[in-house]
């Protein structure tokens, strides 16, 4: 019942995302710049270290997301994948909320592991911060 809860969460992000308009990244984002951001957040993921990654999540949204619900929803799919071997695509586009007016970053990295590929797709506010996280 728990991870059908994270999972429902995870969900109402990709909706409240998908609701944003698509386009190239806003100008008060550099390409470089998210993309090493979300390299690092997949970094700390194949790391386990799940505290992290919540300490990166914009603070309104820790407590959904919180370290445990992370090693639920991630954990199993990175031990089934294997290693870490590489990134094979790695995109980037920008959105921006119908509703808020805010500029969003979106970096979708496919990550190649011994066994699978995982797709991770961090969205990310002006600051920085985690305001998405889906892995797939």
């Amino acid at each position: 019942m728990k991870l059908i809860r994270i999972l429902f969460i995870l969900f109402i992000f990709s909706i409240t995302l998908s609701a944003c308009t698509s386009a190239k990244l806003a100008d008060i984002y550099d390409e470089n710049t998210v993309t090493e951001r979300a390299k690092a957040v997949v970094e700390m993921i194949n790391a386990q270290d799940y505290e992290k990654v919540n300490a990166e999540i914009r603070d309104d949204l820790q407590d959904q997301l919180t370290a445990n619900k992370l090693k639920d929803v991630i954990g199993a799919k990175l031990v089934e994948a294997g290693a870490f071997i590489e990134y094979p695509s790695i995109s980037t586009f920008g959105q921006k909320s119908k509703t808020s007016g805010e500029n969003y970053a979106t970096v979708v990295l496919v990550g190649k592991y011994e066994k699978s590929n995982v797709v991770f797709t961090i969205t990310m506010d002006s600051n920085l911060d985690i305001v998405g996280l889906y892995v797939k």
